[in-house]
């Protein structure tokens, strides 16, 4: 059985366990800062999900370590809190342009997506190495889309 690894990185520790309990089959580690659980895809392939909450050190993680292992990770941040899209920004211009890494950033919303907030009109910086899809952290159905857009962008870099 092959294992591929991925990470769920953002600055609501809640919002990152809730991705993890939504589709793992199991969560054998759970904590302040990391969730860890398991996602058999079938019986070739076996999913580590990695969901990592920022605190204000989030400088002090080592991205290089972490990356080179990864297929890719998932940025979350909750739709139209400002502070968590700034947050998530600066990750993942860090994670695209310094360790060349696939993203998928993923604006959790519970509800009606509301309106583009002023503060985003920056947007976020993705490019070929990244994606931009709504989810709801805790609806398994819109958990596996974002997990399934970040495979797609995997399949691309390779093909």
């Amino acid at each position: 059985m092959r294992i591929g690894e991925i990470a769920i990185v953002g600055a609501n520790a809640e919002e990152e366990r809730a991705f993890v309990r939504s589709i793992a089959d199991t969560v054998d580690v759970q904590n302040e800062r990391l969730t860890f659980g398991q996602y058999h895809i079938n019986d070739q392939l076996l999913l580590h999900l990695y969901g990592i909450s920022l605190h204000e050190d989030e400088d002090a993680i080592s991205w290089d370590l972490i990356s080179a292992k990864l297929l890719g990770f998932v940025v979350l941040f909750r739709w139209g809190d400002v502070e968590s899209f700034r947050r998530c920004q600066k990750l993942v211009d860090t994670l695209i342009n310094r360790y060349d890494a696939v993203v998928v950033v993923a604006g959790h919303t519970e509800g009606r997506i509301p309106p583009l907030p002023a503060a985003f009109d920056l947007g976020i910086p993705i490019d070929k190495h990244g994606s931009f899809i709504f989810c709801n952290v805790h609806d398994p159905d819109s958990v596996r889309k974002v997990l399934i857009a970040l495979v797609d962008l995997i399949l691309d870099q390779i093909s």
